[in-house]
């Protein structure tokens, strides 16, 4: 959760994923290490953001919720990362950590400058990258979502098989409705609104199937979560 300006406007935080991390002393930063953090300008905090300067000192609170849980699986079987818009950016860190795996990345935007960090992934060594845009502009014709669908021939349906996606509520609502449980983890990162971020305020719920806590918050149980948990409405 990012403040973006010293005044109170805008009051509230921004909350982001962490795209990349360099700990202190990492060859590529230095010393002090740093979180680098990818951002579009589509509301007032983010323009502020915009207007930051080089070596200002920025306010931050986390890193808070929980995030994915790493598979259970032999290195030989079938990764799936499924980004849609900017939610690539939350499964970069994922991908770094499951090099050794056999990795595929869905990306998806609605034209071809919403397709984010090709290139970056390209560096990792992933087995194949897809890329899809609605409009048609780039790569595969149609959602994220048909074009999963159109490739599921490649993954071996005798194993297990696991799934990491973020983007928009449709989306995952989307990849909900085709994906067949049985035999398949699916973790889904939400996007939300958050005031505070750590649980205080239940302004950004997700209702699920648990009978015991059916709301649950994005900032404090999520941003992750099993996909087959959620209840769509």
């Amino acid at each position: 959760m990012l403040k973006v300006s010293d005044s109170h406007f805008p009051l509230l935080r921004r909350p982001f994923s962490v795209y990349k991390n360099y700990p202190t002393g990492h060859p590529e930063k230095g010393k002090s290490g740093c979180l680098l953090i990818l951002y579009k300008k589509v509301g007032k905090g983010t323009q502020k953001m915009a207007e930051f300067k080089k070596g200002q000192k920025v306010n931050m609170i986390g890193p808070l919720g929980h995030g994915f849980s790493l598979p259970a699986l032999p290195s030989s079987n079938d990764i799936i990362l499924i980004g849609g818009g900017v939610g690539i950016v939350s499964l970069y860190s994922l991908a770094e950590a499951l090099e050794s795996h056999k990795l595929f990345v869905f990306i998806g935007g609605k034209t071809k400058d919403d397709i984010l960090c090709e290139e970056d992934y390209k560096k990792l060594n992933v087995s194949k990258i897809f890329i899809a845009t609605e409009d048609g502009s780039f790569g595969y014709k149609g959602t994220v979502i048909d074009l999963f669908l159109s490739q599921k021939k490649r993954f071996k349906r005798n194993r297990p098989l696991s799934i990491y996606c973020c983007g928009p509520a449709e989306m995952l609502k989307e990849l909900a409705r085709v994906v067949k449980f049985k035999g398949v983890v699916c973790e889904a990162s939400f996007e939300a609104r958050m005031g505070c971020g750590f649980g205080a305020c239940w302004g950004c719920v997700v209702k699920t199937n648990d009978p015991k806590t059916p709301y649950q918050r994005v900032c404090k149980e999520g941003p992750v979560f099993n996909l087959k948990d959620i209840v769509w409405e």
